[in-house]
């Protein structure tokens, strides 16, 4: 009984530093406009809990993407509408036919992103909002992404 009041205990500090770090993060990358948004690693977070007992964790993965688009005044709801789409269609199709490897979370990374660039032209069309500005800062991200994505996957792989 101790050791899982102490286990929910670290788990709960874990999940506080990690919620203070992003939001000091998304609140450097204001400044530094060229630290990535780290969705490759949200991403993977949200993938491995999404079915497991821990639902919270997917939970709090949602409200830091929806205070993501918040803070960076973006049409609110895209991306964790993409993070569903890419979990249900990509993610667990592809890991029903083979186990996970570096090629498979280049692909998830890459998804993100069309799909979101995919979600901000169909607002764009449907309620004639303000879409993105391509630009070559977007491959930065997208390398940056699947980086720190494959070392936060070796680092947690089981």
């Amino acid at each position: 009984m101790l050791y899982k009041q102490q286990t929910r205990t670290k788990y709960f500090f874990y999940i506080v530093f990690g919620i203070l770090f992003y939001i000091f993060y998304i609140s450097a990358s204001d400044i530094y406009p060229t630290l990535p948004p780290l969705m490759g690693i949200l991403f993977l977070m949200f993938h491995k809990n999404y079915d497991n007992e821990m639902f919270y964790v997917p939970a709090i993965i949602l409200i830091c993407l929806f205070f993501y688009e918040f803070d960076k005044s973006l049409i609110i709801g895209i991306i964790p509408c993409v993070f569903f789409i890419v979990h249900l269609f990509i993610a667990q199709q592809l890991e029903s036919l083979l186990l996970v490897n570096v090629i498979f979370i280049l692909v998830y990374v890459l998804s993100l992103y069309i799909f979101y660039f995919a979600g901000m032209l169909l607002c764009n069309v449907l309620f004639k909002t303000q879409i993105l500005e391509f630009s070559t800062l977007y491959f930065y991200y997208f390398a940056m992404d699947s980086i720190l994505a494959l070392i936060y996957y070796y680092i947690t792989k089981d």
